[in-house]
């Protein structure tokens, strides 16, 4: 099974996890340097992710400020909290762009920098393109979260087993031999997370990405291993 997704840069990405029942979801996420206000996370993805997001901080967005593109920016105190920072999201086409500021931010300071980014409707998802006082981290990269469900029952309340692929953007052509110990696979090189990992995972390493294969328990982890030697990750060219 087959999907795509866009990064937040605007990179399309293609992944193959050939005995996945189901890819739901899939989010982008990136992180923004703001000048004199350090970094700002930003996540996109569908209605129901950001629902999800919304639901396990406990945040409602009860307000709304108009953005200078004519886009509206819904907010509210992250948990309700009136010591925490804001959570916020911006609608685009879709999908959601969306995320939390620091506490000392307030909306003024939050809109007047997302002011500085524009934003390119897609049907794979939203495009960012940081401008003025904002720019990409150096030191995050660019990311995507994308369920897989597999086959049969995942533990004892009958649900679907299946792991968390966690894609991280790498510079292109960084994969070189001799400089993993990662075993051949159909989508580069596979790799068992070390030993004294608390959580065990898998890493499958390629030319343009860097991707985290996380089980749900650690038992499934062999489980996970298994289907990623069949995993390809791509950028559409």
């Amino acid at each position: 099974m087959q999907t795509t997704h866009r990064l937040l840069s605007g990179e399309g990405v293609l992944v193959d996890v050939p005995d996945a029942t189901a890819l739901p979801g899939g989010t982008a996420l990136a992180v923004l340097a703001l000048e004199g206000a350090g970094q700002l996370e930003v996540t996109s993805g569908t209605e129901a992710d950001l629902g999800f997001y919304l639901e396990v901080t406990g945040t409602t967005l009860q307000r709304e400020v108009a953005l200078r593109d004519g886009r509206s920016l819904r907010y509210g105190r992250l948990g309700g909290d009136p010591e925490q920072g804001l959570g916020w999201s911006v609608a685009v086409g879709a999908h959601h762009v969306y995320g939390s500021t620091v506490p000392a931010m307030d909306v003024e300071a939050l809109s007047g920098y997302l002011a500085d980014v524009d934003v390119r409707e897609d049907r794979l998802g939203p495009v960012l393109t940081p401008t003025g006082r904002a720019s990409w981290s150096p030191y995050r990269t660019q990311t995507l979260a994308q369920v897989v469900e597999l086959a049969g029952t995942g533990g004892g309340d009958g649900s679907p087993p299946g792991y968390l692929l966690d894609i991280r953007r790498a510079r292109t052509g960084q994969l070189q031999g001799g400089r993993s110990s990662g075993a051949p696979v159909r989508g580069g090189l596979l790799s068992r997370s070390s030993g004294e990992e608390r959580h065990p995972y898998a890493v499958l390493e390629s030319a343009d990405f860097v991707t985290y294969g996380m089980p749900g328990s650690e038992e499934a982890v062999d489980a996970v291993i298994a289907s990623m030697t069949e995993v390809t990750v791509g950028l559409v060219r």
